[in-house]
């Protein structure tokens, strides 16, 4: 049976950030999920850091680079390793998937607003490295808590004349974690530019994890197969299904989804699938679509079987 987990992000399930945390693992539970996330209830995937990291501010609801980035502290007394702490006190027997936003999607969101000062601008790639320098401690303090870590890079599958260059940072962020504990997910249409190329290429990042189940995803699977997988040692995260529906009508069957893993699994190969998840995070999914994209996940992996 495959393994069942989320991209990260789910409903804000409460004010109090504990009780949130605590409300999303017994919601993942009762969904029938396996590798368990906090579902990033304290913030956005921008927040986290644009909050936390030296260099970096929200202003007037805003994002934007300040100055040199970095940590302002020691790696435990950033957030998202602070939230581990705490969820693993609450459920001793959870090893959850954190996620943390990759150099490239959080550099870019930030400076693409402003940048006030130490770097040149948006196209300043020092700017993109001391985000992964910054980074690399807090994977590593999350990996030591107990974590999967997840780096998520949507912006990679937009296309950049250095993505080779960009890509090659995640291996700065993942190169001092435990393999198994690594992943990267790339949403997005990834058929173009060499994205998935380029990711293979990745040293210290085993398991890569695409969206195939979106209206724009699908063509995906045309670029996935077991040969390219199997000759860089890969293990590939299959998003099978859609985030994105507006009606209940909308949501993927059970039999839909048995139907993309499959065809998933015949390009790839079985035992190359690391886990099924959703196309991408539900935090901007209708809430009340949320529980029914979930247990239609779950059923369309007992299906496959």
């Amino acid at each position: 049976m495959l393994t069942t987990t989320t991209i990260g992000s789910l409903p804000r399930f409460d004010e109090d950030i504990d009780g949130a945390m605590s409300k999303a693992v017994e919601f993942q539970r009762a969904m029938g999920i396996d590798l368990l996330t906090d579902g990033e209830q304290r913030a956005d995937m921008i927040s986290y850091f644009a909050e936390s990291f030296r260099g970096l501010a929200v202003k007037n609801g805003f994002p934007v680079v300040t100055g040199r980035i970095g940590l302002r502290g020691p790696p435990a007394d950033f957030t998202k390793v602070k939230d581990l702490a705490a969820l693993r006190r609450m459920f001793p027997d959870v090893s959850p998937k954190v996620a943390i936003t990759g150099p490239t999607t959080l550099g870019m969101t930030c400076a693409s607003r402003k940048v006030e000062s130490h770097y040149k601008g948006l196209s300043d790639f020092t700017l993109y490295e001391d985000i992964a320098e910054a980074l690399a401690p807090i994977a590593k303090a999350l990996a030591d808590g107990g974590a999967y870590v997840q780096i998520d890079e949507p912006f990679l599958s937009q296309g950049f004349r250095d993505l080779g260059e960009r890509v090659a940072l995640l291996d700065r962020v993942a190169r001092a974690l435990p393999r198994e504990r690594v992943s990267v997910h790339v949403c997005g249409h990834v058929g173009r530019f060499g994205v998935v190329d380029h990711l293979l290429r990745l040293e210290f990042v085993p398991t890569i994890s695409f969206a195939f189940a979106g209206r724009l995803e699908v063509p995906n699977i045309g670029h996935v197969d077991r040969a390219l997988f199997e000759d860089h040692g890969k293990m590939l995260g299959a998003g099978c299904i859609s985030v994105t529906p507006m009606s209940e009508a909308e949501v993927q069957t059970p039999e839909q989804v048995r139907s993309k893993l499959g065809d998933i699994c015949g390009r790839v190969g079985r035992e190359n699938v690391a886990y099924a998840h959703p196309d991408c995070g539900l935090r901007a999914t209708k809430k009340e679509l949320v529980p029914i994209i979930l247990r239609n996940m779950r059923a369309g992996v007992d299906l496959l079987g």
